[in-house]
């Protein structure tokens, strides 16, 4: 599975998908859209950072909540990947309705 998900570049969670997708429609052959799939995977891989992200920002404000001070330069780093964050999800919508046209 890892050497075919490899062959046609795509994850093996994404080839074991379009295969359970062929096989539900009695077909032997995985259809593809590669770049829709990269896509896919992209969104996927943020929305897991945006919630890596989120829990750290919800550390952070329970110790400010509790009377204590997050460790110098916590909360910044924590905004600053928040920022990138968001501007990586706006590239993947882009993405898609450039997709859609």
């Amino acid at each position: 599975m890892v050497a075919a998900a490899a062959q046609r570049s795509v994850t093996v969670a994404r080839f074991l998908a379009a295969a359970g997708l062929a096989t539900a429609r009695g077909s032997t052959a995985l259809h593809t859209n590669e770049q829709l799939d990269t896509i896919i995977d992209e969104l996927a891989a943020l929305r897991t950072a945006l919630s890596r992200v989120g829990n750290n920002i919800n550390q952070i404000a329970y110790v400010h909540n509790a009377g204590g001070q997050p460790r110098p330069g916590e909360l910044d780093h924590a905004l600053t990947s928040l920022t990138r964050l968001l501007a990586r999800i706006d590239d993947a919508a882009d993405a898609l309705v450039k997709k859609r046209l």
